[in-house]
């Protein structure tokens, strides 16, 4: 709009030092994504082997090493790498993208990081220190002599490699632990199985190649000995034989900006509790949805990203899809966590196509498998349902007696929970209950107090409307446009 207004001046406004190493110990990643976002220059880097190490004392972890066996950089390399967004010309099969990641990950968990690497018979050092880039970004080189020690003591168990990388953060921000005799031990153990669970995802494809070895040791610093674990591949679409017959099946989609691409949608078996499935969770629910992989990197593990309304269906828990990104043209988080999709991506995702098939149509067989599966469980003459928790007693006692004539029953649960604020209420049919949206729970209640049996009659109401659903336990497609008018319906009620 202003582009047409005239210069007078140019000045350089370099960033100021402190104010951007906070922002970016706050750009959003965890641990398991930092260290995942190092392992992808050790694997740009040819490497087979990556070792990370944290250095323990008696109640704190006091380093972690991440070190390589790949090729190296030179003095010329090192400055390059070690600069912040610096013009490296990234391969197209090259997992780095922003020339970001080896320092927003690092300064995300620490305050001191030095790389060292050797390459060609030269060991070289640096170091980043917020001090000295507060001072006015100033990166430290250090000794050659003592770096060559340093790469060789601790570079890989056993020879150090005659090229890699080390890099090794100290004064760390994120991994300190309470004062309690067990507070360690407890962090470690919780924090190892995380890690081991997200990089054994994120790179399965490389280890079930056998193209790198990941382990994870903890060595506590006046002990020499540590017995590594090694990273195992948890593979996403690991099941021995599809839930639905006819898939898996490549869809078809033309994506603005994009070009096409191809979705391969993945049914698994109902009620196969594998590793692959549940990916370190209880439940493999909250894993379905899109799978994105650049590179052979998993990029985006489940999730919609705005094609089904809800990332949490409990009829599409067994959906999973594959995806196969460019290398360009589809943007990527700094964290390499997430893809953004923009509204018109979205649609075209949904307008996917395969063999006269719509991607809708995979989704609604996703559901029919879903729901048959449980089904089959219940088994054909399931008692009869009757309103539960979050009713008066009272009621619930009668409504026994008159639906269940005192017998065996199941009961319909109903609570307050967090919804879409197009929503009064869901129906989860895995888990028999009703939700309400808690964000309109003063205005249905009214002058009434709030409590765990409160707005009874609207509770009833909907467990009159929509009992035969959870009997049945699925939804045509002409029974969920009639819950979306009702939500519709209620939910204009609610604004007058």
């Amino acid at each position: 709009m202003l582009v047409d207004l005239a210069a007078v001046d140019r000045v350089k406004l370099a960033p100021e030092g402190g104010g951007t190493i906070r922002a970016l110990s706050r750009i959003g990643y965890d641990l398991p994504e930092a260290l995942a976002d190092l392992i992808d220059n050790s694997i740009d880097a040819n490497a087979r082997r990556v070792e990370i190490t944290f250095l323990r004392n008696d109640t704190q972890i006091t380093s972690v090493l991440i070190a390589d066996d790949g090729g190296g950089m030179n003095a010329d390399g090192l400055k390059l790498g070690m600069q912040f967004a610096g013009r490296i010309d990234h391969e197209a099969d090259d997992l780095g993208t922003f020339g970001l990641g080896l320092k927003s990950a690092s300064f995300s968990q620490c305050e001191t990081l030095t790389v060292v690497s050797r390459r060609g018979g030269e060991t070289v050092a640096a170091r980043w220190s917020v001090e000295e880039i507060d001072k006015g970004w100033t990166c430290e080189i250090l000794d050659p002599r003592g770096a060559a020690v340093a790469f060789t003591e601790n570079c890989l168990r056993g020879k150090a490699p005659a090229t890699g990388t080390l890099v090794v953060w100290d004064r760390l921000t994120r991994l300190g632990v309470g004062g309690g005799d067990d507070d360690l031990d407890t962090f470690l153990s919780t924090t190892l199985a995380r890690l081991e669970t997200h990089l054994g995802l994120v790179f399965h494809r490389f280890l079930e190649a056998e193209a790198l070895t990941i382990s994870v040791i903890v060595r506590h610093e006046k002990r020499a000995l540590a017995l590594p674990r090694t990273v195992r591949a948890r593979n996403p679409f690991g099941y021995p034989c599809s839930g639905l017959k006819g898939y898996p099946k490549t869809f078809s989609a033309d994506l603005p900006g994009v070009g096409m691409i191809d979705l391969e949608a993945h049914v698994w078996p109902s009620g196969l509790q594998a590793d692959g499935f549940l990916l370190g969770s209880r439940a493999g629910g909250p894993f379905q949805g899109f799978y994105f992989y650049r590179n052979n990197r998993l990029i985006q593990a489940g999730g919609w990203n705005g094609v089904v309304r809800n990332d949490q269906d409990s009829d599409l828990t067994e959906a999973r899809v594959a995806v196969e990104l460019p290398t360009d043209r589809i943007a990527v988080n700094v964290q390499k966590s997430g893809l953004q999709v923009t509204a018109g991506q979205a649609q075209a995702f949904l307008q996917a196509t395969s063999e006269g098939l719509s991607f809708g149509d995979y989704l609604d067989a996703a559901r029919a498998a879903h729901l048959a599966a449980r089904r089959a469980q219940r088994g054909p003459s399931s008692p009869p349902l009757t309103p539960g928790a979050g009713l008066p007693s009272g009621v619930r006692k009668a409504a026994v007696k008159r639906l269940a004539k005192d017998g065996p029953h199941e009961e319909l649960d109903f609570v307050w929970g967090p919804l879409p604020a197009d929503q009064v209420f869901d129906l989860d049919l895995t888990e028999t209950r009703v939700i309400l949206n808690r964000d309109h729970r003063r205005t249905i209640l009214g002058e009434a107090p709030a409590s765990g049996a409160d707005a009874p009659l609207i509770k009833m109401l909907l467990f009159l409307l929509f009992r035969a659903d959870f009997e049945r336990l699925r939804f045509s497609a002409k029974r969920r446009e009639q819950l979306e008018i009702c939500n519709a319906l209620l939910l204009d009620s609610l604004k007058k």
